[in-house]
C-alpha cells in the first residue's frame, strides 16, 4: 500500500466512511481511499487516462466521449474531458520541467502559425537532432524579438546546459536572441547559430516541419476553443504526450524522453502520480519555510 500523495509506504488504516477502508499516510498526513481514482479525485484514473491518450492522440472531444461511453458505459460532458487535459497538463509540466534530458546538443527552431477561433497564433518548437526531444516550446500572440528569446530560454533551462549549435531560418531576430541568451566569453563553450534560407532552410528544418504537421493534425480538432489560455494548456499538453508517451518510428518505438535517458514514465496514469508527489514535496518545502506564527495564522481562518 502507498499514499496516493507522496508514494510513501508508511500507511496506516484509519477506520472507515461509508463502510470503506480509509487509510492515513505518516509521511504527509493526507488521508485517502484505496479505490482506483486519482488524489482529490471522484472518477477512476482509467477513464482520465484514456481520455487523455485519445485526445491527444487526434479524437476530438465529442469523438472522446462517444469513445469512452462505449469503453466505460459513463457519459462524460466534454466540458469535463477539456477540464482534466487543462487540469493533469499543467500538473504533469510542472513536473517534468524539473527533468533534465540527455540532448545530443543539436537543436532545431522553428514556429508555425495556427488559427485559434479566428485568429492567428504561433507555436515556437525546439527539437534535439538525435533523439527527437521537444526541448521547448512557446506559444504567443505575437511573433518579436521577446518570443525569440523566450524559446532560447525555456530550452537553455530545460537542458540545463548550452547546446552545441541552433539551427533555424533566416530571419533577422534570431542572431541578437540568440546572442542575448547563448553568447559567453569562453569561445570552446559558445553555441553556433546555424542560419539558412530557401532550399537549405527546408533541408535543415525537416525535423520540425515533421512535427508541425503533427501540430496541425492535432489542431484540426480543437475548433471551438475560445480561450487563448486553453489552447495554450493543450498545446502543451501535447509536448508531454509528444515526449513522454507517443513512440516515435525513427527512435525504433521508443519516445524522445527514452531516447534521451530521461527518468520518466512513458504513459500519463504513472506521469500524473509522478507529478501529483512532486506537487506534495513542493508545497511541503514551502510549508516548512513557513514561520510558527504565519502557520498559526493560516490555521486559525
Amino acid at each position: 500500500m502507498q499514499c496516493k500523495y507522496c508514494g510513501s509506504e508508511f500507511v496506516t488504516k484509519k477506520g472507515f466512511v461509508n463502510k470503506k477502508q480509509l487509510y492515513k499516510c505518516k509521511d504527509c498526513g493526507h488521508r485517502f481511499f484505496e479505490n482506483g481514482k486519482f488524489a482529490r479525485m471522484k472518477t477512476d484514473k482509467n477513464l482520465i487516462v484514456t481520455a487523455l491518450n485519445l485526445y491527444y492522440d487526434g479524437l476530438s472531444l465529442r469523438k472522446a466521449q462517444r469513445n469512452l461511453e462505449q469503453i466505460f458505459g459513463e457519459r462524460i460532458s466534454q466540458v469535463t474531458i477539456l477540464n482534466w487535459i487543462k487540469k493533469y497538463s499543467k500538473l504533469v509540466k510542472e513536473f517534468v520541467t524539473t527533468l533534465t534530458p540527455q540532448l545530443s546538443g543539436l537543436w532545431h527552431e522553428d514556429e508555425t502559425m495556427l488559427n485559434c477561433e479566428g485568429k492567428n497564433i504561433w507555436f515556437w518548437e525546439m527539437i534535439d537532432e538525435d533523439t527527437k526531444f521537444l526541448v521547448a516550446s512557446h506559444i504567443s500572440g505575437t511573433r518579436t524579438f521577446e518570443d525569440t528569446v523566450a524559446i532560447f530560454k525555456k530550452g537553455f533551462e530545460q537542458s540545463k546546459v548550452r547546446p552545441r549549435a541552433v539551427f533555424v531560418d533566416g530571419s533577422h531576430v534570431y542572431q541578437s536572441a540568440f546572442n542575448k541568451v547563448f553568447y559567453t566569453m569562453r569561445k570552446n563553450t559558445r553555441p553556433e547559430l546555424v542560419q539558412r534560407v530557401g532550399i537549405r532552410a527546408r533541408e535543415t528544418n525537416n525535423i520540425v516541419e515533421r512535427l508541425h504537421g503533427t501540430v496541425k493534425d492535432r489542431t484540426k480538432s480543437m475548433r471551438g476553443l475560445k480561450s487563448f489560455e486553453s489552447t495554450k494548456s493543450i498545446l502543451e499538453g501535447f509536448a508531454i504526450h509528444y515526449n513522454f508517451v507517443r513512440p516515435h518510428q525513427t527512435l525504433n518505438g521508443k519516445t524522445p524522453a527514452q531516447a534521451s535517458r530521461t527518468d520518466a514514465p512513458n504513459n500519463w496514469k504513472s506521469l500524473i502520480e509522478e507529478a501529483t508527489k512532486h506537487e506534495v514535496e513542493i508545497l511541503a518545502r514551502i510549508t516548512r519555510q513557513i514561520p510558527v506564527s504565519e502557520k498559526i495564522k493560516v490555521l486559525a481562518k
